[in-house]
C-alpha cells in the first residue's frame, strides 16, 4: 500500500488526473468521511478550499486537534448540514460500502455541487476477485449471505462484515440512473483501472496470490491487452471509481 505520507498526495494526483482537472486554485472541495484529514490537508496545500465530513467522533476529534483551523464537521450521517451548490468537487474514498442507501449520498452530492461540479467516489467492487477489508481473494458472484458463509469457511468472518454494503458496478449504475436528469456519469472505473494497470500499482496490492497473478499478466503485452478487456467487459475490475458531473440546478432527485 502507499505509505501514509505519500497516500494523500497520490489520492489528489489521481483525482485530478482521473477527472482531467487542471484549474484548482480556490476551488471548494468536500470530502465525505475524511478519516485522518491528510487528504484535505494535501488539498489545502495545493490551493483548494477544503471542507470535511465525518461520522466517527474519535476521527473528527483527532483531525480537528491536528488541523484546528480546517473546516471539519461531525455529522450524523443523514442530511449534510451545508447549503446547496456550495462545492466544485465532492469526493469520498472507501465510504459508500459503509452506508445503507447510496442513493441518499448521491442525492446529497448533487444538492451540494455547483452546476458543472464533479462527484468523485472510490469504493470496493464486490464483483471483483479481491476483498480489501479482509485482504483476501474474493468470488465475484457472492451475495451478502454467500459472502458470510465464504468468510466463515476461511475462518476470517467478523461482525464487521455485517456493516458492509455489497457494491457491484451493476448496482451502482442502476442507482445512478435515477439521477439522469441532473448527473452525467463519466465513468465507473473501467478506464481508470486500465490506465493504472502498471507495476507501480500492482506492488500496492496487499494480497500475495493476487499480486503474483497480476504481475504474470502484466509481463505479457498481448495477453494483458485481451485480459484487461475481458476483466472490464465482465465488470471484474477494482475498484469502482465513480466520476460524474452535475448538469442542472436540481437540488434533489432520485427519491
Amino acid at each position: 500500500m502507499s505509505t501514509p505520507s505519500r497516500k494523500p498526495q497520490y489520492q489528489l494526483e489521481t483525482f485530478l488526473a482521473d477527472c482531467q482537472i487542471s484549474n484548482i486554485q480556490n476551488k471548494k472541495i468536500l470530502e465525505i468521511g475524511f478519516g485522518n484529514g491528510l487528504f484535505l490537508e494535501q488539498c489545502r496545500k495545493a490551493g483548494l478550499i477544503p471542507t470535511g465530513l465525518e461520522v466517527l467522533e474519535y476521527l473528527y476529534k483527532n483531525a480537528k486537534s491536528r488541523y484546528p483551523d480546517m473546516d471539519l464537521i461531525l455529522y450524523d450521517g443523514g442530511n449534510i448540514p451545508l447549503p446547496d451548490e456550495s462545492f466544485d468537487f465532492v469526493v469520498s474514498y472507501q465510504v459508500l460500502e459503509h452506508v445503507s442507501e447510496i442513493k441518499d449520498i448521491f442525492a446529497e452530492c448533487i444538492r451540494l455541487l455547483k452546476p458543472g461540479g464533479i462527484m468523485y467516489q472510490v469504493c470496493p467492487n464486490n464483483f471483483s476477485f479481491y476483498e480489501g477489508h479482509y485482504k483476501i481473494i474474493w468470488l465475484p458472484f457472492l451475495n451478502k449471505s454467500a459472502g458470510r458463509l465464504y468468510l466463515k469457511m476461511l475462518g476470517r468472518y467478523s461482525p464487521f462484515y455485517e456493516s458492509l454494503n455489497i457494491l457491484k458496478p451493476g448496482i451502482v449504475a442502476t442507482v445512478l440512473r435515477r439521477f439522469d436528469s441532473s448527473l452525467k456519469v463519466i465513468s465507473l472505473g473501467k478506464r481508470e483501472f486500465v490506465n493504472k494497470f502498471n507495476l507501480e500499482q500492482i506492488e500496492k496490492v496487499d494480497q500475495k496470490l493476487l499480486k503474483k497473478i497480476l504481475k504474470f499478466v502484466h509481463q505479457y503485452t498481448v495477453m494483458k491487452k485481451w485480459i484487461l478487456r475481458l476483466i472490464c467487459w465482465l465488470n471484474l475490475y477494482y475498484p469502482i471509481t465513480i466520476i460524474a458531473v452535475k448538469t442542472e440546478n436540481n437540488s434533489r432527485t432520485g427519491k
